[in-house]
C-alpha cells in the first residue's frame, strides 16, 4: 500500500469510530463503562452524519438528532434489549444523550453532546414549560 492509498482510506471517516479521548482523561467520564463508550461513538457517528445531511435532521430549535432503535443497536452491539437500555440510561446520566419520545410506533429522537466540539451550546432542545399566562422555555 502507497502512503497516498493509505491516507485516502485513513481520512475516510465512514471507516472508522472517533472515540474521544476525554472519556479516558476526564475524571468524570473515565469512570463510564467500556460498553456505554462503546455505543456513546457509535452515536456519535451518527449524529456527525445527521448534521451534514442538514434541516432533516434538526428539530424546530436547531438541534441536530438521531434515529437508533433499540433493535438497531441491538444488532450492531450484537446483544439484548435490557443491556442496550441499560447502556442508554447511563449516557443519560452522564448527560451525553437525551431521548425524546415520540409515542405512536415512532422511534425515539435522540440528541448526542458532541465531546468532540468545543461549543455545545444547543445541543439539546429547551424544556417547554406551560404556565397559565403561556408558554415559557426554561
Amino acid at each position: 500500500m502507497t502512503v497516498t492509498e493509505f491516507e485516502k482510506i485513513s481520512n475516510d471517516n465512514r471507516l472508522f469510530y472517533r472515540m474521544p479521548k476525554v472519556l479516558f482523561t476526564d475524571p468524570v467520564l473515565k469512570k463510564m463503562t467500556s460498553d456505554a463508550k462503546v455505543l456513546y461513538m457509535i452515536l456519535l457517528d451518527r449524529r456527525c452524519i445527521s448534521e451534514v445531511n442538514g434541516k432533516d435532521w434538526r428539530d424546530e430549535q436547531d438541534c441536530v438528532f438521531i434515529y437508533f432503535t433499540i433493535e438497531e443497536m441491538m444488532k450492531l452491539l450484537n446483544c439484548g434489549n435490557k443491556k442496550i437500555n441499560k447502556l442508554l440510561n447511563e449516557l443519560e446520566e452522564y448527560d451525553l444523550i437525551l431521548r425524546r419520545h415520540q409515542g405512536l410506533g415512532k422511534p425515539n429522537k435522540i440528541y448526542i453532546f458532541d465531546l468532540l466540539r468545543k461549543d455545545n451550546s444547543n445541543w439539546k432542545p429547551t424544556i417547554k414549560i406551560r404556565k397559565e399566562k403561556g408558554e415559557n422555555y426554561e
